[in-house]
């Protein structure tokens, strides 16, 4: 007698949840993605902010690190929210890298549209857990889904009731 095949774990929609290799996959892609644009975007923006400032008001003035500071965590905080928030609120709950992968972030009740709150939870809780990573404690985030039952939810998924799903090539657009 065979073994009874092991049922695919679905979202409440009825569509098959992401497998934990695509959702990895899809975090690195855009880790990198995000990533780079950071470097030329603070490049840019921070390097010629404070090559101006420089020279209005001297090189030696300490309002020069405390600008570049403040101005890297802004564009670094607008980029990561503009690319976890606003990118998947117009693609259909997915960035780039879900995309590539196929996966999609979806809400946890079906039938209602993803909405931006619920995207700008996500994002928060993630950054907070990002915070703590230095300390251990952000790890549980991304593990989460290791164990969570039954939808392999992250911790960021939870209070933001969201849950990533695969998504079929054929319904997918084909424009970026």
């Amino acid at each position: 007698m065979s073994q009874p095949a092991h049922p695919v774990p679905v979202a409440p929609d009825g569509r098959p949840l992401a497998g934990l290799g695509q959702r990895l996959g899809a975090r690195i892609i855009d880790s990198i993605i995000v990533m780079l644009a950071l470097l030329v975007v603070a490049g840019l923006v921070i390097g010629g902010g404070v090559a101006l400032l420089s020279t209005a008001i001297g090189e030696d003035s300490p309002i020069l690190p405390i600008t570049a500071v403040v101005g890297i965590i802004a564009i670094v905080l607008g980029l990561q929210y503009a690319y976890e928030v606003e990118i998947p609120l117009r693609w259909n709950g997915q960035t780039p890298g879900k995309r590539m992968l196929k996966v999609a972030v979806t809400p946890l009740e079906a039938g209602t549209p993803l909405r931006r709150g619920q995207l700008t939870y996500r994002y928060l809780v993630m950054l907070g857990f990002n915070l703590l990573s230095n300390c251990y404690i952000g790890l549980l985030d991304p593990l989460w889904c290791l164990w969570d039952k039954p939808y392999r939810q992250c911790l960021h998924d939870k209070p933001a009731k969201t849950v990533v799903v695969k998504v079929d090539p054929a319904a997918q657009p084909t424009r970026y």
